[in-house]
């Protein structure tokens, strides 16, 4: 069954906002959350049959945004890696410094060597904001699962970030415990 023009807007008047605003967060690029926002909204309009309504519409199209988002932030990656190894086919000889957000890439590296239910954990609860118990009802999985998920991230996040990092993510840690 095809989804009226008047629940479409409904919709999107009601979540857009959200949806933008949490991309943002996820990918810290307000195109790529615009484009986020348009192609949530084209996927809830092409998948509208599947949706069974276990679950709120934002629960649905806050899935279909993390998906997309993460997807584009591992593509960027990609293509970030060609123009490092490529620079010089791509720029010319004359340009010999592209300046990157290194501390971006870093975050960015640390979600794309995580597993996608992992990626999703993470993004639910440093992007979104959400307990333990908000986030296992996202992703399907059990309140002590979320829990080892999150900490074996950030206990490869301690080895790859190194000392300077471990502090504020022992911090992270304190805080987050109680939820």
């Amino acid at each position: 069954m095809e989804p009226t023009e008047q629940e479409i807007a409904d919709l999107y008047d009601r979540y857009a906002h959200i949806i933008y605003h949490r991309a943002l967060r996820v990918t810290g690029d307000r195109e790529l959350a615009a484009d986020a926002v348009q192609e949530t909204f084209a996927r809830v309009i092409r998948s509208w049959a599947s949706f069974r309504g276990e679950a709120s519409p934002i629960t649905w199209m806050y899935r279909i945004s993390t998906n997309w988002c993460l997807n584009q932030l591992r593509n960027r990656k990609g293509r970030s890696n060609k123009l490092v190894h490529h620079k010089s086919d791509i720029v010319g000889d004359g340009v010999h410094h592209i300046a990157f957000n290194e501390d971006a890439e870093r975050v960015r590296a640390l979600l794309d060597d995580a597993d996608d239910q992992t990626r999703q954990i993470v993004t639910h609860i440093f992007f979104d904001e959400m307990t333990r118990a908000e986030t296992a009802e996202m992703v399907g999985l059990s309140v002590p699962t979320v829990r080892k998920r999150l900490r074996a991230f950030i206990d490869r996040s301690r080895r790859v970030l190194g000392v300077t990092a471990l502090a504020a993510l022992t911090t992270f840690i304190l805080l987050t415990t109680s939820s």
